[in-house]
């Protein structure tokens, strides 16, 4: 059962949950979710359910259909392609912005994180699934730009790789497989803020982002 806490209301926990069964393809892309199913699931009144559920049909997440539920959308191919050009744009300003603010205690975190991340990428570990790795993923670039210190730039970037992680896990279902590349260029970036090297460090983020590109047309193509 969940309950409300000093820094966590009951609507923005039903609203987590729900969007971390989306991420996760529990709910899969045009299937429907009735109100009736979540109160049940999270033993909750239907007040915070409705309310989750109309902030994620604002985020465009879910659409309601009247008297039948609300529908996951499906993200489109323009959609994906959309979002991955957005990444570009936002991470590479985000670097040059956060750049002469990182400390060594910042880029510290980076690098563990960038260690992690290839770790698991290279696993042969069954139990670490394309959702694991995708969050490592994300962790490392979302951290990357919040240090830039622009809150609206970081939320624009969330919601982008949110849209791709949605993308990616509905087309696996139609696919039924892929693999994330082995490496990524996180390391390199890392070594390249190490140096105080800026040219290198947004090379290094353009080729990461564009081999992640790259993949994913490969899988929708």
């Amino acid at each position: 059962m969940l309950m409300a806490t000093k820094k966590e209301t009951l609507k923005s926990q039903v609203y987590r949950k729900i969007l971390t069964m989306i991420l996760q393809n529990d709910f899969e892309a045009d299937s429907l979710i009735v109100e009736s199913q979540l109160t049940k699931m999270f033993n909750v009144s239907r007040a915070p359910v409705r309310e989750a559920l109309i902030e994620l049909c604002q985020e465009n997440i879910l659409k309601n259909i009247p008297r039948a539920g609300y529908q996951v959308v499906r993200i489109s191919e323009k959609d994906m392609r959309d979002a991955l050009y957005m990444r570009l744009i936002i991470e590479l300003e985000g670097l040059k912005l956060a750049f002469p603010r990182l400390t060594k205690e910042n880029i510290r975190e980076l690098k563990e994180v960038a260690i992690e991340s290839d770790k698991v990428r290279a696993s042969q570990d069954a139990g670490e699934t394309l959702d694991r790795k995708m969050q490592l993923n994300d962790k490392f670039h979302l951290r990357l730009n919040e240090l830039s210190g622009n809150l609206l730039m970081a939320r624009m970037l969330k919601e982008t790789m949110q849209l791709v992680r949605r993308g990616v896990t509905q087309t696996m279902i139609r696919e039924y497989s892929m693999e994330l590349p082995v490496s990524t260029f996180h390391s390199g970036l890392v070594k390249a803020l190490e140096k105080g090297d800026l040219d290198s460090a947004v090379e290094n983020l353009r080729n990461d982002i564009l081999s992640f590109e790259q993949d994913i047309k490969n899988l929708i193509t």
